[in-house]
């Protein structure tokens, strides 16, 4: 199993996982998790500007939002198209001054010295397209300054076992568990390797890190028929995401886990 680079997806890549309903989710969750960091580094401002880096982090749409209240922000990917991508939405905030872009894997990180240690790194949706995942969260934990916080999202499959279990698909769910890679189709945005939520916790615990924050995106929203989200308004789902995101068993069945890690 190879890590997995998205030059063939990348715009498939945007419209589906950052655009919409699901989106929608996905931001409202981030900011409300990250919000203490938000308003430190809008109260610092340019004399203290923090440094964030978004590993893996392709079209870099959070990372510009973090850009544009102040911080200086690294995006890395393996893939060029998807950095194209962030390239056109940099030079369309006129973010230039603001944003770097570099093509590398996560891994290389830890020894790239024109990185200097983040603040706040992201890392979202990345660690369940890697072969070896434990390893590179271990890295990404040594680009931190102490203190600095690490922002991790990751596909859960928990999520994915239950989803197979509601439609009947047995025989499916027994080969993924068997042969230990969960990707779908070819050109499917399934990932090969989706994570468990406790292994996450035990190797975050490893890397020297604390959770300060652990909610589920999209508890519910993937369960409803599409005829019922087409049926409401995108902004109680939203509002109902929020509520339900820190509550179990809502979230051990989100599509997506984010944790909000600090370094001692």
């Amino acid at each position: 199993m190879a890590d997995r680079n998205f030059d063939d997806l990348a715009a498939r890549f945007k419209k589906r996982i950052y655009g919409g309903l699901k989106g929608d989710i996905r931001l409202a969750v981030l900011q409300r998790d990250l919000a203490p960091y938000l308003k430190l580094a809008r109260e610092q401002g340019d004399d203290a500007a923090p440094v964030v880096i978004d590993a893996g982090g392709g079209q870099g749409q959070f990372a510009l939002d973090l850009a544009k209240a102040g911080s200086r922000v690294w995006i890395t990917d393996i893939s060029r198209a998807m950095l194209d991508l962030a390239q056109n939405a940099v030079q369309a905030a006129g973010l230039q001054e603001r944003v770097t872009l570099k093509q590398l894997p996560l891994q290389a990180l830890p020894q790239t010295v024109d990185i200097p240690p983040a603040d706040l790194l992201l890392c979202h949706a990345v660690l369940e397209w890697l072969a070896e995942p434990q390893p590179a969260l271990l890295q990404l934990a040594d680009k931190l300054k102490p203190g600095g916080y690490l922002s991790l999202t990751f596909y859960n499959r928990r999520a994915l076992e239950f989803r197979l279990l509601q439609r009947g698909s047995l025989r499916q769910l027994d080969r993924h568990l068997e042969n230990g890679n969960w990707s779908g189709h070819p050109g499917s945005l399934t990932p090969q390797n989706p994570l468990v939520p406790e292994d996450v916790m035990d190797w975050v615990a490893q890397a020297g890190l604390s959770i300060v924050a652990h909610s589920g995106i999209r508890c519910f929203h993937d369960f409803m028929t599409p005829e019922m989200r087409d049926k409401l308004p995108p902004e109680p789902i939203v509002e109902k995401e929020l509520r339900y995101s820190r509550i179990d068993p809502y979230r051990q069945l989100a599509r997506y886990v984010h944790l909000l890690c600090r370094r001692a």
